[in-house]
């Protein structure tokens, strides 16, 4: 691409001074290529890397087509988690206050209190953005009116068209008229994506790729592993932090329903951390992403669906505590840091049966992992096997000494399970000696 401004893309003047004020003022690569896309109004599949600016991508051509005389819904964007959608709004709003742009937005999520949502949307928001089971609801009790709209998108496009989420999008989609803009946007777009969106779309269909390197996952991220057992996962997880003290660091599991327990076990070691659930309230989830963007807490324990498309500047490190046996999930998760051209890194803490996804992650992606343990504090080369983790037994002592009822009475105490449920729950944010 030869447009190297945003005044070249042709935006509106204001739009270009309101990126100004946030410090943008050179698009992306996926930003020039998608921005004039959009104004052609053709459906779009549009595939790029985390971390560049794929939400600026379609917001700026959106606000750039949104008609003032217009009383109603004009732009659908949907999301497949709360925290992007919040997330989504928060630049949609800045955008809308740097432009000095009279368009208004609003957030429809599930959690919210359905009333005073029906309240904001009697203001007759441009765009809508949220989540498709709630916005469905809203359209169904005419609260949306969908035949205004011009433009649908679908922020990680390839989330929101798996199995659970598919059948609610495409009964939004059917709500609006045969002529609208569907644009898909994701980091990672599949056969089946493409197959699905396709069938809702208008030939031809634009697809576009944002970037021209063979992995999804920027060079600039350092990859490594470090072999342990399962039963010592969360001692290497504290090893980790408190060697690397990163000022931003999201630790992944793969169940939703075990990052409250290690929160608290984060929290009782004083280690300043929160995590992101389903389970959690709105105010919670709002609260531990504001604590974690603001730096009163270090540490951010989430699954994959909580944290799929945060856009959070400042994180080094991703941990994966739990590794991704699908290889997208590692990609997605890898984005999360080493956003806009920093540094990166991510450390995944596997079992000796676990080491064979990491061979499946460089396959894929063409990534290059480098084995790693920490020593002294310190995160050092290894070539630590499956044997060396076997623990020998110990016996008596190299004179024939027996073992001192001293020690015996340590690991009786150290083989005792701690019951973290117990643990009264603390706020880590009042704590001082924290990671």
């Amino acid at each position: 691409m030869n447009e190297t401004t945003f005044s070249a893309l042709s935006l509106p003047p204001a739009l270009v001074a309101g990126l100004e004020k946030q410090g943008i003022t050179t698009p992306t690569d996926i930003q020039q290529k998608m921005i004039p896309a959009i104004k052609t109004k053709q459906d779009i599949i549009g595939r790029s890397e985390t971390g560049s600016g794929k939400t600026l991508a379609y917001l700026l051509p959106l606000f750039a087509q949104v008609d003032l005389s217009i009383r109603g819904t004009q732009a659908l964007i949907l999301t497949p988690t709360h925290e992007l959608a919040v997330q989504v709004h928060k630049q949609a709003e800045l955008l809308a206050k740097n432009a000095g742009l009279d368009i208004r937005t609003a957030l429809i999520i599930g959690t919210a209190n359905m009333a005073r949502q029906i309240e904001r949307l009697k203001d007759k928001p441009q765009i809508v953005i949220g989540s498709t089971g709630r916005i469905l609801a809203l359209i169904q009790r005419r609260k949306i009116t969908a035949h205004l709209i011009k433009t649908i998108v679908l922020d990680e496009g390839d989330r929101l068209l798996e199995d659970g989420n598919y059948n609610d999008v495409q009964a939004v989609i059917k709500t609006t008229l045969r002529d609208r803009q569907l644009v898909l946007l994701s980091a990672s777009v599949d056969a089946q994506t493409k197959t699905r969106a396709k069938a809702w779309m208008k030939e031809p269909v634009l697809l576009i790729e944002g970037t021209a390197q063979s992995t999804a996952v920027p060079k600039q991220i350092a990859h490594h592993f470090i072999l342990t057992t399962h039963r010592e996962k969360f001692v290497m997880l504290r090893k980790v932090l408190a060697g690397e003290k990163p000022q931003k660091a999201i630790v992944f599991i793969n169940n939703p329903e075990n990052i409250e327990v290690t929160v608290d076990k984060l929290c009782h070691h004083g280690i300043a951390a929160a995590g992101i659930y389903g389970q959690a309230g709105k105010l919670d989830r709002k609260n531990a992403l504001e604590d974690f963007r603001n730096g009163r807490i270090h540490v951010l324990v989430a699954s994959d669906l909580g944290a799929r498309g945060l856009d959070i500047p400042g994180v080094t490190h991703v941990i994966n505590l739990d590794i991704p046996e699908d290889a997208i999930h590692y990609l997605h998760r890898a984005g999360r840091c080493g956003r806009q051209g920093a540094f990166g890194c991510v450390i995944s803490l596997v079992t000796p049966y676990e080491r064979r996804y990491i061979h499946s992650y460089e396959k894929q992606w063409g990534l290059q992992f480098t084995q790693k343990d920490m020593s002294y504090g310190k995160l050092t080369d290894s070539k630590k096997t499956k044997k060396d983790l076997v623990q020998k037994p110990k016996s008596a002592a190299k004179n024939g000494k027996p073992i001192p009822a001293q020690h015996k009475k340590k690991q009786q105490h150290n083989g005792k399970k701690e019951n973290f449920s117990q643990v009264k729950k603390k706020d880590c944010r009042n704590r001082k000696n924290h990671v």
